[in-house]
């Protein structure tokens, strides 16, 4: 079970998280500033340049441009790039575009699920089978309502939902949302993902001066409990 762990902001919390066991980081980026948290690309790049190998380096963008995206990945440099802006922004002639500019580059491209949503009400089925030929992993999040953007709220969402896409594709997904120590496990058991995410619930609350804001404690927790999830 892949654990990613979104929020980085300092080398010492990207140190920290892969000590304690996480196999992807997760950094948010632009030189264009849209997100509270985000980094400069200079700082997303100085992050990724001195952390240990062993953790995949995942850059967030929510740009829609793919000139600007293609010139902040020039500085960055991200093993995977992680679309999380409105998923309709970019097509997947576009992302095609991106991955032929940067060979070897993996998207992982956000897939928006709406809380307290049915199934059969949502488009993101539709989004799979536009977008599974050019993503390499999907992150399955919650989007909260009247948002652009996917993800970073804090809350959960249908966990059936999540199985459904499992279900349905063979991209591999990360599943998002809400996720916390105590929930983690509930969620694996249910939507079996190949890997979980958590941002929100492994952060220090309330925050610390500085830019550090990953909680030691809360992501052993987490990381403990997905391991325990079986």
């Amino acid at each position: 079970m892949i654990i990613q762990i979104y929020g980085i902001r300092t080398v010492e919390d990207a140190k920290m998280v892969i000590e304690l066991g996480a196999h992807h980081i997760g950094v948010s980026y632009g030189q264009i500033k849209r997100t509270p948290g985000q980094l400069s690309c200079e700082e997303a790049k100085e992050i990724f340049a001195n952390v240990q190998p062993e953790a995949v380096k995942v850059g967030l963008t929510v740009a829609e441009d793919i000139e600007e995206i293609t010139e902040n990945l020039k500085v960055v440099c991200p093993e995977v790039l992680h679309l999380s802006g409105d998923i309709e922004g970019i097509t997947p002639d576009e992302i095609k575009v991106l991955k032929a500019r940067f060979p070897g580059l993996k998207i992982m491209q956000a897939l928006p699920v709406l809380p307290n949503v049915p199934l059969e009400e949502q488009k993101v089925l539709d989004y799979v089978r536009a977008y599974e030929s050019v993503a390499d992993f999907f992150l399955i999040d919650t989007k909260a309502a009247g948002a652009s953007d996917i993800g970073a709220t804090g809350l959960t969402h249908d966990w059936a939902i999540d199985k459904a896409i499992v279900d349905s594709t063979k991209v591999p997904c990360i599943i998002a949302g809400g996720l916390n120590a105590d929930n983690v496990g509930a969620a694996i058991q249910i939507a079996r993902p190949y890997g979980v995410d958590s941002f929100s619930y492994t952060n220090y609350d309330p925050p610390r001066p500085g830019k550090g804001i990953k909680d030691p404690e809360k992501v052993r927790a987490f990381i403990e409990a997905v391991r325990n999830a079986g």
